[in-house]
């Protein structure tokens, strides 16, 4: 599982962010041909006609004012895409953020060499859990190899939102707070936060700088149930 995550001990996760180029803006022909062929495989021939004339005309006019200040906008910031793209795709949907914005995210696949099995819902949550922390553990130490197209680097700055971060509600937009640090950078949160039967639950996932076994993540899961139907006091959570 370990070598299936790309670990290099070569480059760190992170060396290349300061060097990486600025986000390039689009000519704005190109954006303007772009959404013509967006649009094309949904509109009838008299809407395309229609449509391509507006976008004419939008290029000749106003668009040219826009795109200067694209232009503006880009020379002040190395993304000038990053913060629209949160806000509007993400702060800004009014809409559970589970299933219909986070669907997916690092885990281990189990399902080949292990097929569902009623009852093995904590052995397996454990492990998943155990194989996480291994891939934190990897971008902490800065490990994690660096994602390249070719020999060019890409940008690695998302993986630092994968843990250690939270979005905090708000009325009509969110915010995203991220307290993950590299182990060159300090300490960062190494808790984690279990849900069961409406109670919080919240143990250390390491202890003396050693990320916990399956066995002993796994004896925490366990206990979780245990005190919400045993215990009246919902102060008395287990700890380390």
């Amino acid at each position: 599982m370990e070598n299936q995550m790309f670990e290099s001990n070569e480059e760190r996760t992170f060396q290349y962010q300061d060097s990486l180029p600025s986000l390039p803006v689009p000519t704005l022909e190109e954006s303007l041909m772009k959404y013509l062929e967006a649009v094309k495989p949904f509109l009838h021939e008299e809407e395309l006609e229609r449509s391509t004339a507006i976008v004419k005309t939008f290029g000749q006019g106003i668009g040219k004012q826009l795109h200067q200040k694209l232009l503006e906008r880009a020379k002040v910031r190395r993304n000038w895409l990053e913060d629209w793209w949160l806000i509007s795709a993400y702060l800004d949907v009014r809409m559970p953020s589970m299933l219909n914005v986070n669907f997916g995210g690092p885990a281990p696949y189990l399902e080949h060499y292990w097929p569902p099995k009623e009852g093995t819902q904590l052995e397996r949550t454990a492990i998943a859990v155990f194989y996480m922390l291994q891939f934190w553990k990897l971008l902490r130490k800065q490990r994690l190899a660096v994602h390249k197209t070719g020999s060019v680097p890409l940008d690695m700055d998302q993986f630092r939102m994968l843990y250690c971060t939270c979005k905090i509600p708000g009325v009509t937009r969110d915010s995203l707070v991220s307290y993950f640090k590299t182990e060159a950078e300090g300490p960062c949160p190494s808790h984690l936060v279990v849900l069961c039967r409406g109670r919080v639950f919240t143990f250390d996932t390491e202890y003396e700088h050693h990320i916990l076994t399956p066995p002993e993540l796994l004896r925490f899961l366990f206990a979780f149930p245990y005190y919400t139907i045993y215990s009246g006091n919902v102060e008395n959570v287990m700890k380390c």
